[in-house]
């Protein structure tokens, strides 16, 4: 008998550290008339939450006012936390906690809410992070070019605009790119993967990045258009000025020459090309099409 009474003891110690125990939430829900909501995810030192085990709990002065754990939502093929907060007043502080059952351990939210009657936060697109420590906010595009394809770029702000060879089939372009950490891409709501997808740039393409946190959405737009420019120089001589030819294969693209940041000539592609005379040694800039290239001239003696 103390042999089976000592086993169980073993048993019920052994299932206490491997299962861990559920902290006790709970809310009286009758007590409340207001309600808060959110459409959320858990993440815990990085790691999303899934297990149904798993907890948030909303507090406002260290008294449970909502509880909720993962579910899976089989149409987005994520999970997802249904949070309704509960209160008799607006204004009121809320905090929130999380219950990592894996690990037994539970976590302090670092941002809280303002409650107001009535507020929904998150979708099942850009749900709402309970999260510690916080995950990032920044969504950018920090590099983007494609796969097996070695052409110019040009970013300005939210628009990049790529310059590929004239008979470029841009229809099934595969997209390599960087983004901010933890943030991912998207057309629509259809997640792109860099380096494994196939995207048709005819037109411009409206993509949007996704934070880690979910907290920013950013629309960028890349556009793909068709023609390289090469350049090309002759440097001074004493008797004979420097000369910069563009050749672009594209007719009636303005090609620009620029010199301490002042235009000085302006020139139509013809017939593929673009010629500046008579130029005097010093550093210029010469852009055509979106593409730029500073080239200097240099005085050389005879």
């Amino acid at each position: 008998m103390r042999n089976y009474i000592h086993i169980t003891l073993l048993l019920f110690i052994i299932s206490n550290r491997v299962f861990g125990q559920s902290p006790d939430w709970s809310v009286n829900e009758n007590k409340f008339q207001y309600t808060m909501s959110f459409e959320g995810f858990l993440n815990v030192d990085g790691k999303d939450l899934i297990d149904s085990k798993d907890k948030v709990a909303a507090f406002v002065n260290g008294e449970c006012r909502g509880i909720a754990s993962p579910i899976y939502v089989q149409t987005e093929k994520k999970y997802m936390v249904y949070l309704t907060v509960f209160s008799n007043t607006d204004n009121e502080v809320v905090s929130f906690k999380i219950y990592d059952s894996a690990n037994n351990v539970i976590k302090n939210v670092e941002k809280t809410k303002v409650f107001e009657n009535n507020k929904h936060y998150g979708d099942l697109f850009q749900s709402y992070s309970f999260a510690s420590p916080a995950l990032k906010s920044e969504a950018e595009i920090v590099d983007f070019r494609f796969k097996d394809l070695n052409i110019a770029k040009v970013v300005q702000g939210s628009q990049i605009t790529l310059y590929a060879g004239k008979g470029t089939n841009v229809t099934t372009l595969n997209a390599l790119f960087e983004l901010s950490p933890g943030a991912k891409l998207f057309i629509g709501t259809s997640n792109k993967v860099s380096g494994s997808n196939s995207i048709d740039f005819t037109s411009p393409v409206q993509f949007q990045v996704l934070s880690q946190d979910q907290s920013v959405v950013k629309q960028w737009t890349v556009t793909v258009k068709l023609g390289n420019a090469l350049f090309y120089k002759k440097d001074a001589v004493c008797y004979a000025g420097g000369v910069i030819k563009v050749l672009y294969d594209e007719n009636e693209v303005a090609a620009d020459l620029t010199k301490d940041g002042v235009k000085i000539l302006t020139q139509n592609i013809q017939n593929g090309q673009a010629i500046f005379n008579n130029l005097e040694a010093g550093k210029y800039n010469v852009s055509v099409g979106g593409t730029s290239k500073e080239i200097v001239i240099n005085l050389k003696q005879q």
